[in-house]
């Protein structure tokens, strides 16, 4: 019973430690700055060919790519800008997105940045307006003395925080690194345990053998005479 229950107890363990390596590596790569869009901005009103500004890197990065989406998107169709891109950047260039073939209306903008590791960071811009066709919304003068001279409604710009470099040893990667040798150390550790408890266990039948058969030599003996 004590070994069954060891045995149980080791597989626990085990799940326990890879579940934690998995939320280790999904945190570690959802660090700011990994993927992030800082031009255009959410709500901001575009036309013909706009330049898509921000950061695709990361560690494991392999890929990034550009898509756009209406707004009212209730079948989740996003439609590639281009092809994917295997040079990272920050605080750079992502591409150009020419938007003189779109009709007039809102749309979605989302960056994805593909790792080695199987996970993919994203950055989404919702309430782009396109107007190639239609006027950009403007202020509708109110009568007075003097007219007032109409102005065009810019959206506010919130500036982003800027992501602060990693203290020197405390890089995402070396972090994951260090947390995954340990993992390793404590899975062969509690291995090894599984091990020894299996031989102990095993000793212990055979013993019980072996003086169960001299038990019963001993009394064919004791007949016999």
């Amino acid at each position: 019973m004590g070994f069954s229950k060891a045995i149980r107890l080791l597989n626990l363990l085990c799940f326990t430690l890879l579940g934690a390596v998995c939320i280790v590596s999904q945190a570690a790569a959802q660090a700011p700055g990994y993927a992030d869009i800082r031009e255009p901005l959410g709500g901001e009103a575009i036309d013909r060919v706009v330049t898509i500004e921000g950061s695709a890197s990361h560690p494991s990065f392999v890929s990034y790519d550009l898509s756009f989406a209406h707004s009212d998107n209730p079948t989740g169709t996003w439609f590639l800008i281009g092809d994917a891109v295997h040079t990272p950047v920050t605080d750079g260039r992502l591409g150009l997105w020419d938007t003189t073939g779109i009709t007039d209306g809102f749309y979605s903008l989302r960056l994805r940045v593909h790792l080695s590791n199987n996970i993919m960071l994203e950055s989404i811009v919702e309430g782009l307006r396109i107007r190639n066709s239609t006027p950009i919304e403007t202020t509708t003068p109110q009568p007075d003395r003097i007219s007032a001279t109409p102005t065009i409604t810019l959206p506010t710009r919130t500036p982003r925080p800027t992501p602060l470099p990693y203290p020197s040893g405390s890089d995402p990667s070396t972090v994951l690194r260090t947390f995954r040798s340990g993992i390793i150390a404590g899975v062969l550790v509690l291995l090894s345990l599984g091990i020894y408890l299996f031989i102990r266990r095993r000793s212990q039948e055979r013993w019980a053998v072996l003086r169960m058969r001299q038990m019963l030599r001993s009394a064919n003996r004791k007949k016999r005479r």
